[in-house]
């Protein structure tokens, strides 16, 4: 059975065991919102790396991944003002929306990249689970 390795930042170190009761969605939900992650790794019995989320483990032959999340950018493109009308000065924004690197126009086609990015992760740590 492999053993996978949450670190956080504050040196808190939680082993879990990849078996039939393994729950992937809770860790992509820790893996995307909690401040504290640093990174996840998955362990053989003899103690061998297979898989990281952390980059300079990749010269060790391993599987990495990279979990996508959806980033807003603003970008101002123009100020209207009028001394006569409230508010008084008119902004005109261009929203992008970034997920690793990529910049979509709509939050719609950020979203379905995420959602094919993170599955091809779940995947990808799924191969690693013993589900016996």
């Amino acid at each position: 059975m492999n053993i996978g390795i949450i670190t956080y930042r504050e040196y808190e170190v939680k082993n879990i065991g990849l078996n039939w009761n393994f729950n992937l969605s809770e860790l992509l939900h820790i893996m995307l919102n909690n401040k504290d992650f640093v990174r996840f790794e998955i362990f053989d019995r003899n103690n061998k790396l297979l898989l990281s989320t952390y980059y300079p483990h990749v010269k060790q032959k391993i599987v990495y991944i990279k979990v996508a999340k959806i980033e807003k950018e603003k970008e101002i493109t123009g100020i209207t003002s009028d001394a006569f009308r409230k508010p008084l000065t008119i902004y005109r924004i261009k929203v992008r929306w970034k997920v690793n690197g990529r910049r979509f126009r709509t939050k719609k086609e950020a979203r379905e990249y995420v959602y094919w990015e993170n599955r091809r992760v779940t995947m990808k740590i799924e191969s690693f689970v013993d589900r016996r």
